[in-house]
Parts: structure tokens; C-alpha cells; sequence
């Protein structure tokens, strides 16, 4: 005798039946949540109205034509930011997700898959678009675009989003999908738009308006619609272990910033993307002994993953772009955090080192020597970042110290220990929290805005000289700290 498999709706009725036929809360306490949920949006909403209306007459204030030009192509490049950026994350966790209860007592069965994930694909394709359509039109209304090509940039944005979360549905599928590349695709168009905007090209460019710029999402929607419905059909292809490694990889974030870890948070990441590539061929380091082994050890995993330089080397554009807009001393501690996240990935030596003591001792050196050996390689690239900014920035001095100030940071961020949960707690409407959790969340920004306090009130050689001062001091207390 032979029985039909459940449908996933009756399956989703059964677990719900699970989950609130045993609910005790009280109505007056889930009124009361309610009421703090609107309070909240209420609040945060009327912040963030008049935040807009303010910058929106601060931009409006500036009438030259480099400007002009800026606040033209600000929100294309917003966009295209957030295109690159959502791209990224969606490849990291999946896009589609099942936790491993789920995969074993659902996926496992016969139950159609492509039915039980299509509620969750196209939820969150429709939240894709509508927070890219948000974005879009309060960057648009900020820089002055009349309001009927907002409404256009915004339905654009919003096919570009839920096409570029539908690629990666596809991609998912098959990992050898031309749809990959929508994210680098995304990312070089975010780079030539800001390699424009630093030329001074958008300079004299007026906001568009007119009716004729409702042809871009014309022209994208049914692009969009035909990915989502391709997407749609290769649901049914998805492998289960697929699903279950992006719910992994939220879990670990989600554990590592409850603890405002973000250190940690990157080291999962990085965990999670090595057991995605294939084993590499190990080398055996040629050259110095001792701690300037660490030195030798740098460069091969630079020759492995050089696209990192290139990346870094593309964060200089910023500086240009912020020069032609006029931001003048601002550019230095706007530098100094995009040379300290851009050389992130560059951090091995010293985050290994920082913390795995046990590791330290077997090196048989110094712990400030092993540290010592393991900043050489990012030193050279961090101070080449900050002479690139070197045309951007009001005097020449202060390039050095937009590179030793990014590298201050930097060390900062990667050497800094783990929270101690038996320091001093304080109470929080989460209950009580170390101090040291809070200070976690600002290590590396606290270097940065230090290094650029001096610049922002002297941008000449005597502040670029404090500066350099202080990130000398930041880093010989890292490097000689036990």
C-alpha cells in the first residue's frame, strides 16, 4: 500500500500548529511589544525624515559644477554599491537557506523542494527589491534629483536588486553559472563610476529629468522578470548541503557579532570561504630564518590571492573622488578607514599570532619580534596605499599618515583579545554586559579617529606630524604588548 507524500503547505501547517498551539504569552504583553515596535519605527522614522531634509539643503547649498557632478552621480554609484555589496553576502549565505533540522526532517523526504523553498525565494526577492528601492530614492531626494527620476532610479534599482538576488538563486544551483559574475560586473561598474567622478568627467552634470528616464526600468524589468523566473524553476536543483552551509555560516555570525566581535565575525567568514576552494599546494618557504620567516610567509599568500592587491589599489580612487567634491581635510580620516578595511584580508600573520599564544611559544622568538615580522609585508602596502592618496590630500605629509594611520588601525583591529566577560558588567535593557563588550565594537575606529583628529584641525605638515607621532606610539604599544 502506497501513500502520497504531504504537500510542504501541509507540513508548514503542522509545524505551526507546533510552535503556537503551545504560545503563552499574555495579549496584553504582545500589545505591548506591538506598541514598542511602532513606537520604535515612529521615532526612528522622524530621524531619519529630518536627516534627509537636512542633508538634502547641506547638498543643495553647493552650486559648482564639480558639485553639481557629484551629486549627480552619487546615487548611481549608491546603487551600484549596494548591488556589489548584496551580491557578496548573498554568494557568502547561500542565497536560499535551511537550517539542519529542517534539511534532515524536510528535505530529506520526498516533499517537492522547489515547493517548500518558494515562499522564501520569492519573500525574499521582494525584500530585495523594496530595500533597494528605499535606498535609491533617499539617496536621490538627499542629492536634489527632481522626484520623477527618483520614482525611476528607484524602480530601477529595485529590478537590479531582484535580479541580482535571483542570479545568485541560479548560481546556487550550479556552481559554474555565468550569474557569478553579476557581483564583479556589479562592483567594476561601482569602480568606473567612482574613477569618473575622481577624472572630474561628471563634473557640469546636471540631475537628470524628464519623462525619458523612465526607460531604464522599462528596459530592466523584463530582464529582471526573466531571471526570477528562471531562478524560480532551478529550485527543485538545489543540493542540501548547499542550503544547510549558508544557515551555518548565519549562525557563527550571528554568535560572533552578539559579542560585537567583529574579528571573529571575520574569522568565520574566513573559515567558511577556505572550506569552499580546493586544497592548496604548500611551499616551502626559502629565505630568512627566524621572525622574517613570517616575511617570506606573506608573500606566498600574496602571490596565491593577488586580486587582493588590485583591491586595495582600487580603494585610492575614493581619495580623488572626495578631492573633486571638495571634502578637503575630511579626506584623511575617510582614507585611513577604507585602508583599514580594504587591507583586512592581509591580516593572517598578525591575527594568528594575536591569538594563538600557544603558537608563539613554539616559534621560539619574541612575541614583538613575531609581530614585528608579520607587519613588514602590510607596512609596505599600507604606506604605498597612502602615498597613492598623495594628490588628493591638502599637503603632501599627510600621505604617510593616512598609510601608517590605516595601518595603526589595522593592527589594532586584528591584535586586539577577545572580550573578558569577568571584567566590570553594566547594566543594559539586554541584560548585563561587560564593558569590554563595548569597547570591542569601537577597537580599530578609536585608532582612526585619533590619528585623525590632528589633521582635521592642521592640515599641514605640523598635524601630519602629530599624526604620524601618534600612530608611531599606537603601534610600538601593539607590537610591544604581551
Amino acid at each position: 500500500m502506497t501513500t502520497d507524500a504531504p504537500t510542504p503547505a501541509e507540513i508548514r501547517g503542522l509545524i505551526r500548529s507546533w510552535r503556537r498551539g503551545r504560545v503563552t504569552a499574555p495579549w496584553g504583553e504582545m500589545l505591548y511589544q506591538a506598541y514598542l515596535g511602532l513606537l520604535t519605527v515612529l521615532v526612528y522614522g522622524s530621524g531619519l525624515v529630518s536627516a534627509v531634509i537636512n542633508a538634502g539643503q547641506a547638498v543643495a547649498a553647493c552650486t559648482g559644477e564639480t558639485c553639481v557632478g557629484t551629486r549627480t552621480a552619487g546615487p548611481v554609484l549608491v546603487v551600484l554599491i549596494w548591488l556589489a555589496l548584496g551580491a557578496a553576502v548573498l554568494r557568502l549565505l547561500g542565497p536560499l537557506m535551511a537550517s539542519p533540522a529542517t534539511s534532515a526532517m524536510v528535505l530529506s523526504t520526498p516533499v517537492d523542494r522547489g515547493r517548500w523553498l518558494r515562499r522564501q525565494y520569492w519573500t525574499m526577492l521582494v525584500l530585495a527589491a523594496v530595500a533597494a528601492a528605499a535606498l535609491a530614492a533617499l539617496a536621490a531626494v538627499t542629492a536634489g534629483w527632481p522626484l520623477i527620476t527618483v520614482g525611476a532610479l528607484a524602480l530601477t534599482a529595485a529590478a537590479l536588486a531582484s535580479m541580482t538576488y535571483a542570479a545568485g538563486a541560479v548560481a546556487q544551483s550550479r556552481t559554474r553559472s555565468v550569474w557569478r559574475m553579476i557581483g564583479p560586473i556589479a562592483a567594476l561598474a561601482a569602480l568606473a563610476t567612482l574613477a569618473g567622478v575622481a577624472a572630474g568627467i561628471t563634473s557640469g552634470f546636471a540631475p537628470p529629468a524628464g519623462e525619458r528616464w523612465w526607460l531604464a526600468p522599462a528596459a530592466t524589468a523584463p530582464l529582471a522578470g526573466t531571471v526570477a523566473a528562471l531562478g524560480h524553476r532551478r529550485l527543485g536543483g538545489l543540493r542540501r548541503r548547499d542550503l544547510t552551509r549558508g544557515h551555518g555560516l548565519a549562525n557563527g555570525l550571528s554568535g560572533a557579532l552578539a559579542g560585537l566581535d567583529t574579528a571573529l565575525a571575520y574569522d568565520v567568514v574566513l573559515q567558511h570561504t577556505s572550506g569552499q576552494r580546493a586544497v592548496v599546494r604548500p611551499r616551502r618557504p626559502r629565505g630568512p630564518k627566524g621572525p622574517l620567516a613570517l616575511v617570506t610567509a606573506d608573500v606566498i599568500r600574496l602571490g596565491r590571492t593577488p586580486l587582493r592587491v588590485l583591491v586595495l589599489a582600487a580603494a585610492v580612487l575614493p581619495a580623488y573622488a572626495l578631492e573633486a567634491a571638495g571634502a578637503g581635510a575630511l579626506t584623511v580620516p575617510v582614507m585611513v578607514v577604507i585602508g583599514f578595511w580594504a587591507a583586512v584580508p592581509f591580516g593572517a600573520g598578525v591575527r594568528v599570532l594575536s591569538r594563538s599564544s600557544g603558537l608563539v611559544r613554539l616559534l621560539g622568538a619574541r612575541s614583538w619580534q613575531l609581530r614585528l615580522g608579520a607587519l613588514v609585508v602590510p607596512t609596505a602596502l599600507l604606506v604605498t596605499y597612502g602615498l597613492g592618496c598623495l594628490w588628493a590630500l591638502p599637503h603632501p605629509l599627510l600621505a604617510p599618515a593616512v598609510g601608517l594611520g590605516a595601518l595603526a588601525a589595522w593592527t589594532r583591529w586584528l591584535s586586539a583579545p577577545p572580550p573578558d566577560y569577568a571584567s566590570v558588567m553594566v547594566s543594559t535593557p539586554m541584560g548585563a554586559m561587560p564593558v569590554t563588550l563595548f569597547i570591542n565594537a569601537a577597537r580599530g575606529f578609536d585608532i582612526a579617529g585619533l590619528v585623525s583628529i590632528p589633521t582635521l584641525f592642521a592640515p599641514d605638515a605640523a598635524g601630519a606630524t602629530i599624526s604620524l607621532a601618534l600612530s608611531a606610539i599606537t603601534l610600538a604599544v601593539l607590537v610591544g604588548r604581551r
